[in-house]
């Protein structure tokens, strides 16, 4: 048989089109809207928290002469109460400023991979081009990784100390962690002959690079920290914490608020699963961006709220609180993966297969925790930080 070509209209650039047309628009726009309700419901909270009860309160303290500043100081209540103990170093707070680093990181690596992707820079005509883009921007935001975590150390410890310890910690916490769940993962195929293992050059390639190129610029990023101001307090800290009233429900409180950023990213993340196990395409970025942005967002406010509660609540001890109001999303997702692997994954034969697909869902979930609890610790902080800026209290 002869083999007859014949000259098409479609521009080069355009030639995947065809392939990239991906199902369920409506669906993708309907994640919007829904997203942007859970957003304006919330926004909505945190303006009359900011504007009517805030505002309200300082304005009218603000108005009272000395005398009654002193009567009014004497009957306080809710957040002004712990005024003294606001600012108090949080438990296991070396843990907690290497949290933050690596959340800084993942956050802003998915961000700009995101961002390029959504502009064409990734395309799928180039196979692993944007694992191998995350991992180029993961390492070069080390610089930044480390910056932050030794910053928000001096801040906390009000000393530079053990910036070094903080900066390793950084540069070896996610990665360390990562790493050994793939070492792991990768026995029990290497025991099964699997194709699906990862070679053994490729381990010492990515070791390299973690050692020679991620580990010196979070070095980097942390001396810089201790070049950086830190963040000047607002109000003194007593010596003595102020006991704390007996709540239960604080956690529990936590623990649901999860719910809210999950909402607004668990129909991508069906499509997204898809891509990756069932072989379909996954080309959507412009819609990944939006509702990234909007997760971000429903994590700020979801925190900021929760923060306030806990405030008036006359519980001082906001910071771990802060991270995992918005951090829980991750148990959500990890819940949604096991759900997807049990109903939507019948085809992946075996408990190796299982085992390898939780190992994953384990490791995206974990950076989604450090992503959006940075996120939600950030922004109470500044809220925590602008609220006891204006408050007056001796």
């Amino acid at each position: 048989n002869e083999v007859e070509f014949v000259n098409s209209d479609i521009r080069w650039p355009s030639r995947w089109d065809a392939y990239l047309k991906m199902e369920g628009a409506k669906i993708h726009w309907f994640s919007i809207m829904n997203s942007l309700m859970v957003i304006l419901f919330l926004a909505g909270i945190v303006f009359v928290i900011l504007l009517r009860t805030v505002r309200r309160d300082l304005t009218r303290y603000e108005e009272l002469d000395k005398e009654s500043q002193a009567q009014m100081n004497e009957e306080l209540s809710g957040w002004k109460l712990v005024v003294g103990d606001v600012f108090r170093e949080p438990t296991s707070s070396k843990l907690f400023c290497v949290m933050i680093g690596d959340g800084v990181q993942i956050l802003g690596m998915a961000i700009v991979t995101i961002f390029f992707a959504t502009f064409g820079f990734m395309s799928p005509a180039s196979r692993g081009m944007l694992l191998t883009g995350m991992i180029f921007l993961y390492m070069l935001l080390g610089i930044l990784a480390g910056y932050a975590a030794v910053r928000l150390w001096r801040t906390v410890k009000g000393t530079s100390e053990g910036w070094r310890s903080v900066s390793w910690s950084t540069a070896c916490f996610f990665p360390g962690i990562v790493f050994i769940v793939l070492t792991v993962l990768n026995f029990m195929l290497w025991s099964r002959n699997s194709t699906g293992a990862l070679p053994i050059s490729l381990f010492f390639t990515l070791l390299s690079l973690w050692f020679c190129i991620s580990v010196p610029l979070t070095l980097l990023g942390g001396f810089l920290g201790t070049r950086a101001e830190p963040i000047e307090f607002p109000v003194r800290t007593n010596q003595i914490p102020r006991e704390i009233p007996a709540k239960n429900y604080s956690w529990l409180l936590i623990f649901g608020a999860g719910t809210l950023p999950f909402g607004t990213l668990f129909i991508e993340l069906f499509f997204i699963l898809s891509s990756i196990w069932l072989g379909r395409f996954y080309y959507v970025f412009g819609f990944l961006l939006v509702v990234l942005l909007l997760l971000v967002v429903v994590c700020a406010e979801v925190s900021v709220v929760l923060t306030y509660m806990h405030l008036c609540a006359e519980d001082w001890r906001w910071w771990w609180k802060a991270f995992f109001a918005s951090g829980a999303v991750a148990f959500y997702v990890f819940l949604y993966s096991i759900n997807y692997l049990v109903f939507d994954l019948r085809s992946l034969s075996g408990p190796v297969s299982a085992t390898l697909y939780i190992g994953y869902a384990f490791i995206v979930s974990l950076a989604i925790m450090l992503a959006t609890g940075t996120v939600g610790f950030l922004t109470s902080f500044s809220f925590v930080h602008y609220l006891f800026s204006n408050v007056k209290i001796d």
